[in-house]
C-alpha cells in the first residue's frame, strides 16, 4: 500500500515538473512576438485628405485599430474625404522591430523621422510591413491616413522580432549574417570583425554560407572627436548606413559597387554607428570607411547663423568666407553673396543652435537650386537638384533647449535665391521673419505671385496674422507672406496691416506673368514604360516609370514643346516625353514664361535644357484681389 502510494506520488511530481517547464517554455519564447507598443496614441483628424488646416478632433487612441466600414471616427469627421495622424513615443529594448501597416486608402509611417512605409495613394485594403533595427531608447513613431471614399480602414502595429544583440567588444564590429536578403528572422551566423571592409568577388563570406541572397548587419560604437566626418561605403549591392541613430545614407537596391558619401557634424563621445548590406547575385562587395574633414567651427554668436561660402557647387575645401548672418533670407538674383564669391557655381552652408520650446515645428525652404537641411543631425528636407525657385516643408517635434540646425545650399547658373524659416504648430511664430501682417478684409487670397492674373492656391480670413518672408513688388502693391501651413505666397497689400514698414522689404521685380494655361490638362502614356526625369532632357535622372495607360495632370512644357511637366499621383513633379503621352490639351497651351524673377514663379536660365519656369494649372476662387 505504500509502496503504491509513493508511485503515484511520484508520479504526479513528474506530472507538475513537466507543465513548468512546459509553462516557463511557453513564456519565454513567446515573449518575441509580444506587441511592444507602449502608452496611448494622440490623434488628430482633419477634415481634408491633406491634414492641412485645423484638426477638427484630438484624442487619445488606444490603438490604431480602426475599421469604420462606410462611416467616420467621430460625429465631427466627414465619412469620406478625412485624414488623421497618429503619434506616440516609444521607450523600447534594442532590436529588430515588424512595422505593419493595413489602410484603405494611403498610410505612411515614420520612426524617428524616417519613412519605413510610404503607401500614400488611393487603393482598397492592403497591408505592408517593414522590418527596422532599432537601438535601446526612446523613438517617435508617427502614422498619417488619409481616406478617399468608400470603406475606411487605417491599422499600425509593431512586434519585436528579435531579441537585444550582445554589445560589440570595444574596437570592434558585431556583426549578423541572415541567409536571406531582408535582415529577417533569426540571424544564421554572429561575431566579430575588426573592419567592414570586404570584397567577397564571387565567393562567399565563410564555409557553408551562401554566395548570393544574403544580408548583413554590423553594429559598433566608434570614439570620435567633436567635428564633420565623411563616411563612405562601397557596395554591390544594397547598403544603408545610420549614424548617431540617424541614417544618413539609404541606397537599397540591386547595382554594381558604387561608391556613395555623406558628411555628418558629431559632437564628440561615443558614436552608434550602424551598416546593413544585401548581397543579390554574382559578385559581393561591401566596405565602410571615414576621416574627419574638419573641426568645429567657432561657436557662433547668439541668435546668428555662421555661415561659410565656397567657390564650387560642391561644398569642398575651405570656404572662401566664413561670417555670422541674422537670417538666411536671401534673393541674390543674377548677383553674388560677396565680391569674392563667383555669381554662378558656388554654394554655402549655414548653422546655428535655435532656442526652441518643446512642441513641433514645422521648417521651410525656398531655394533655387539645390538645398538639404538638418534637424538634430536627421536630414529633413533632400532636394539637392537643379530647378526655379521652390519651397520644400518638413516637420519635427523637440523636448526644447538647444537645437542644432544645418542648411546646405548650392547655385548652379543664373538666378540665385535661398530662404529659410521656421513656425511653431502649437502656437507662435519661431524666428528667421522680418515681420508680420495682418488680414483687414473679410477674405483675402494668397496668390503664387504678385498680381490677379497669378493663381490662387488658398484664401486667408480677417484677423490672421502670417510671417512676411522679407520680399515685396517693385511699386509696394503686393507682399510675399508664409501661410500657416509653411507655403510662401503673395498677398494685395491694400488687405494687410504689417508689423514693419513695406518700403524696408526688398523688391522683387519683373513678375507680370504670362497668362497661365487651360485648367484639367492631362496627358496618358502611350507606350509601354515612360521615363519621370527631374528635368527636361534625356540627361536628367529618372525620378520612376509610369506604366502605358497612366493619367497624369500636365503642368507646363519646356521650351521646344517636346518635354512636358507633370504631377503624380503621390504629389511628385517631374518630366515626360511628350511624344508618348496622348495629351487632352494642345500642347501649346501649356505655356512657359519668356522672363520671370519671382521667387514665387521660377527663374529664367540663362543655357541649358530648362529655359524657364512653369505655371500652376489651378484657378483662384473669386475673393479681394
Amino acid at each position: 500500500m505504500n509502496r503504491w502510494f509513493r508511485f503515484h506520488r511520484l508520479r504526479y511530481l513528474i506530472l507538475a515538473t513537466v507543465l513548468a517547464v512546459f509553462v516557463i517554455t511557453a513564456l519565454t519564447t513567446s515573449t518575441l512576438n509580444l506587441s511592444a507598443q507602449s502608452g496611448p496614441w494622440e490623434g488628430r483628424y482633419w477634415n481634408s485628405r491633406d491634414l492641412s488646416g485645423n484638426p477638427v478632433l484630438v484624442r487619445q487612441d488606444g490603438s490604431i485599430n480602426f475599421d469604420w466600414g462606410g462611416g467616420s471616427p467621430a460625429n465631427e469627421v466627414f465619412t469620406d474625404n478625412f485624414s488623421a495622424q497618429w503619434m506616440q513615443t516609444a521607450t523600447l529594448p534594442a532590436g529588430t522591430y515588424r512595422f505593419s501597416a493595413t489602410a484603405d486608402d494611403g498610410i505612411r509611417v515614420w520612426v524617428d523621422n524616417v519613412v519605413i512605409i510610404d503607401a500614400w495613394y488611393d487603393s482598397q485594403v492592403r497591408t505592408i510591413t517593414a522590418d527596422v533595427f532599432l537601438s535601446a531608447g526612446n523613438h517617435t513613431i508617427t502614422v498619417r491616413y488619409y481616406e478617399a471614399g468608400g470603406v475606411a480602414v487605417a491599422k499600425m502595429n509593431y512586434v519585436a522580432l528579435s531579441t537585444p544583440q550582445p554589445p560589440p567588444p570595444s574596437g570592434n564590429w558585431f556583426n549578423e549574417y541572415f541567409t536571406n536578403t531582408s535582415l529577417s528572422g533569426a540571424p544564421a551566423l554572429t561575431g566579430t570583425t575588426t573592419d567592414v571592409n570586404f570584397n567577397w568577388g564571387f565567393g562567399t563570406p565563410t564555409a557553408g554560407f551562401p554566395a548570393d541572397f544574403f544580408s548583413v548587419r554590423w553594429v559598433r560604437n566608434l570614439n570620435l572627436d567633436a567635428g564633420r566626418y565623411r563616411f563612405t561605403v562601397i557596395a554591390d549591392d544594397g547598403v544603408r548606413l545610420w549614424v548617431n541613430n540617424v541614417l544618413v545614407i539609404d541606397q537599397w537596391r540591386v547595382q554594381p559597387a558604387t561608391t556613395y558619401n555623406v558628411e555628418v557634424d558629431v559632437a564628440g563621445g561615443s558614436i552608434p554607428i550602424k551598416m546593413e548590406y544585401f548581397e543579390n547575385t554574382e559578385r559581393a562587395e561591401a566596405r565602410l570607411s571615414w576621416t574627419r574633414v574638419s573641426t568645429p567651427p567657432p561657436p557662433p554668436a547668439t541668435a546668428v547663423w555662421r555661415a561659410e561660402y565656397f567657390s564650387n557647387m560642391t561644398l569642398s575645401g575651405f570656404p572662401v568666407i566664413v561670417r555670422d548672418e541674422g537670417a538666411v533670407n536671401y534673393n541674390w538674383g543674377y548677383g553674388t553673396p560677396a565680391p569674392q564669391i563667383p555669381v554662378d557655381h558656388f554654394s554655402a552652408r549655414w548653422t546655428m543652435n535655435l532656442s526652441l520650446a518643446p512642441g513641433r515645428y514645422r521648417i521651410s525652404a525656398t531655394s533655387d537650386d539645390g538645398v538639404r537641411v538638418w534637424v538634430n543631425n536627421q536630414l529633413l528636407i533632400d532636394a539637392w537638384w537643379d530647378r526655379p525657385a521652390q519651397t520644400f516643408s518638413a516637420e519635427f517635434t523637440t523636448n526644447g533647449g538647444a537645437v542644432p540646425v544645418r542648411i546646405e545650399y548650392y547655385e548652379n547658373t543664373a538666378l540665385a535665391e535661398m530662404r529659410f524659416s521656421y513656425t511653431q504648430l502649437t502656437g507662435g511664430t519661431g524666428g528667421q521673419f522680418p515681420g508680420t501682417a495682418t488680414v483687414t478684409s473679410h477674405r483675402l487670397n494668397v496668390r503664387t505671385g504678385p498680381g490677379v492674373n497669378f493663381p490662387s492656391f488658398t484664401r486667408l480670413s480677417n484677423g490672421n496674422i502670417v510671417a512676411l518672408t522679407g520680399f515685396r513688388n517693385g511699386d509696394a502693391t503686393w507682399v510675399q507672406i508664409v501661410t500657416p501651413t509653411g507655403t510662401a505666397g503673395w498677398v494685395s497689400a491694400l488687405y494687410v496691416q504689417t508689423s514693419i514698414p513695406i518700403s524696408s522689404l526688398t523688391p522683387i521685380t519683373g513678375t507680370t506673368p504670362v497668362p497661365p494655361p487651360p485648367t484639367g490638362a492631362s496627358g496618358t502614356v502611350n507606350t509601354g514604360a515612360l521615363n519621370v526625369r527631374t528635368g527636361p532632357a534625356a540627361n536628367y535622372p529618372v525620378i520612376t516609370t509610369l506604366d502605358n495607360g497612366t493619367v497624369v495632370t500636365l503642368l507646363a512644357r519646356d521650351a521646344t514643346s517636346t518635354w512636358v511637366k507633370v504631377i503624380l499621383r503621390d504629389g511628385r513633379q517631374g518630366w515626360v516625353n511628350a511624344s508618348f503621352m496622348i495629351l487632352n490639351v494642345p500642347i501649346g497651351s501649356c505655356r512657359w514664361p519668356t522672363s520671370s524673377s519671382s521667387p514665387a514663379i521660377g527663374k529664367q536660365r540663362r543655357s541649358g535644357p530648362t529655359a524657364g519656369a512653369p505655371f500652376s494649372l489651378a484657378a483662384g476662387a473669386p475673393a479681394i484681389q
